[in-house]
């Protein structure tokens, strides 16, 4: 693109966009050539555009990412990467170096004589990113000093053994260290936030702009707390930065949602980031869910299946072929329990393919597919492509449609295991919420295997947990199921291995197993409540004797049972399990 060209397109569209009417564009146009600036500088000194708009425009003119050099992040690291009389001639400044490539600022990223010439001078891929005049500037100034005067080392001094660069492990880290003030604060601020969510086994990191302050919180054991960092609301901008760049995201993108990842290593492990921006009236709110690989190597004997539970459904997971399903709501462990069935299912001489949103557990020896709703690649094509990839085990990362559940049930109904999870509050409420979707009863009772139904609890912690008595809110709670937990709770006392009494999280589930009663019913379009009186008389419990189970053992206080699961209408000697006449209800 020619400079005229370029010109002549940012006037274009600075009218376009009504930032100006085509008469104070002349009057700016006569007056940056008095003052001798560019038409951007112009604008933006003067407050006839703001900075963000000018970027927006110039990222589409030039078709390359745009930065604010007033918040980005500063890598001393880096400025070896150019020799500071090079970046002077050609006005530009690098910014971040990931594996073989030179992130660089530069004015005018049209001139591709002079993008060569700073590839060459690097010795690295370039990748151009548009900035202001005026910012580059003052940014080599403030990085490398007025040209005339020989640049001072870069220090090291400073530098966290946390670096993080997008999707590439890093080395080791060392012992913590408490940011400092130096040329990074923001990058160090950055790295020990993400280093401590890792240390501390948060499964999500928020950080959220308020008026005052910027919150960072972490989700330890399922629970959101706040992380007293003191981090000033005039960070904001420059935290987000950080880990848009971190993630591969366009930071110039601040009014809609964005998502990527980031790769790092700790202590000798990976651990991945997922990262989601979203924007607020006060700013964009950043979310990270954290995968430590370490602390996803899931089994069926570590998520917490009793041993009752865990026979039936390793029967189940053996079938050829059929429907299995795992349902909760989100958050709730399901993806922890499909992929600890694939472990125990996953053998050479077994096809297993899976389709996920997003994939989240990596499995060496299964073909693992992405739904990309973008590229026109649904759950319900990718399923109908997974078909033609010759699978013996298909997992279905979450059936939402009825589209998906129809040719899962074909699929389950023609020779394949079909595992999946769906979104319902109980194991008998999946029947219901599948024919809600279309399904056919009498497929549905051909095809399904059975249903799980779980939730996630936080653990006692076993060094300091302790017998406990109810207090008077649990016992008004518990009304008539009182007396069958006097005396055996238990309550982690708080520690320096825990989290205010409790160290990590267990499952508490329920199973119902497709009997031939139940396919009976199902077939009749039977209501809930009927098939799980039928499921009774083959084994099935509610979890919540799943999780009394746990209580009695002292994995589970009885406060946490409150907190996660209703309490049911009977206690266990007033329940009752009356046979259900199938064939009355079947013909009702």
């Amino acid at each position: 693109m020619g400079r005229n060209n370029t010109a002549q397109q940012i006037r274009l569209l600075l009218v376009q966009r009504e930032l100006l009417t085509s008469d104070s564009l002349d009057a700016a146009i006569e007056s940056a050539d008095a003052n001798d600036r560019t038409l951007q500088e112009e604008l933006t000194v003067t407050g006839q555009v703001t900075i963000d708009e000018m970027l927006d425009l110039l990222a589409e003119v030039y078709d390359v990412p745009s930065t604010d050099l007033e918040i980005i992040l500063r890598d001393p690291t880096v400025l070896t990467s150019l020799p500071k009389k090079i970046a002077w001639e050609l006005q530009a400044a690098p910014l971040f170096r990931v594996r073989g490539q030179l992130t660089l600022a530069i004015a005018d990223p049209s001139h591709l004589e002079t993008i060569d010439q700073l590839q060459f001078s690097a010795g690295l891929d370039v990748l151009p990113v548009v900035v202001l005049p005026q910012q580059l500037r003052q940014y080599l100034l403030e990085i490398y000093g007025p040209p005339d005067e020989e640049p001072e080392e870069p220090s090291l001094d400073a530098l966290d053994a946390f670096d993080l660069a997008p999707n590439e492990p890093t080395e080791d880290t060392e012992e913590e260290e408490e940011p400092e003030e130096d040329s990074r604060p923001v990058v160090k601020l950055v790295n020990l936030i993400l280093m401590r969510a890792v240390q501390e086994r948060a499964t999500d990191i928020h950080i959220e702009p308020t008026d005052e302050k910027l919150t960072v919180r972490f989700r330890i054991d399922g629970r959101l707390a706040e992380m007293n960092y003191g981090v000033p609301i005039s960070l904001a901008r420059a935290v987000t930065s950080r880990i848009k760049v971190l993630s591969k995201l366009d930071i110039a993108i601040q009014r809609r949602p964005q998502d990527g990842k980031i790769r790092l290593r700790h202590e000798g492990r990976d651990v991945d980031l997922r990262v989601s921006t979203y924007p607020t009236i006060r700013g964009e709110k950043v979310v990270l869910r954290v995968l430590d690989k370490e602390r996803t190597n899931f089994t069926l004997d570590s998520i917490g299946l009793s041993e009752t539970i865990q026979g039936r459904w390793q029967r189940l997971m053996r079938s050829s072929e059929g429907v299995i399903l795992v349902t909760g709501p989100t958050g709730s462990g399901k993806s922890s329990t499909l992929f600890a069935t694939l472990r125990a299912l996953h053998q050479p001489e077994v096809n297993i393919v899976t389709l996920e949103d997003p994939v989240e557990y990596e499995l060496d020896g299964i073909a693992q597919g992405q739904v990309d709703d973008k590229a026109g690649f649904s759950f319900a094509s990718g399923l109908r492509s997974i078909l033609r990839q010759d699978p013996d085990i298909i997992l279905v990362g979450e059936i939402r449609d009825g589209e998906t559940a129809g040719i899962a049930v074909q699929a389950a109904l023609t020779g394949h295991l079909v595992l999946a999870s769906l979104h319902a509050n109980d194991a008998p409420s999946a029947v219901a919420r599948l024919t809600d979707l279309g399904v056919p009863n009498y497929l549905l009772s051909a095809a399904l295997l059975g249903v799980m139904a779980q939730r996630l609890v936080r653990r006692n912690c076993t060094h300091c947990s302790q017998d406990a008595q109810l207090d008077d809110n649990s016992r008004w709670l518990l009304g008539p199921w009182t007396e069958r937990l006097e005396g055996c709770a238990r309550r982690g006392a708080g520690c320096e291995h825990c989290t205010n009494g409790y160290s990590g999280r267990t499952g508490v589930h329920e199973l119902l197993a497709t009997s031939p009663d139940v396919a009976t019913l199902i077939t009749a379009g039977a209501d809930r409540e009927t098939i799980a009186r039928a499921a009774h008389n083959d084994g099935y419990r509610e979890m919540w004797d799943d999780a009394i189970g746990k209580v009695d053992a002292g994995v589970l206080s009885a406060e946490e049972l409150l907190r996660v699961l209703d309490v049911p209408g009977h206690p266990p000697e007033e329940a009752t399990n009356e046979p259900v006449d199938v064939e009355a209800r079947a013909t009702a």
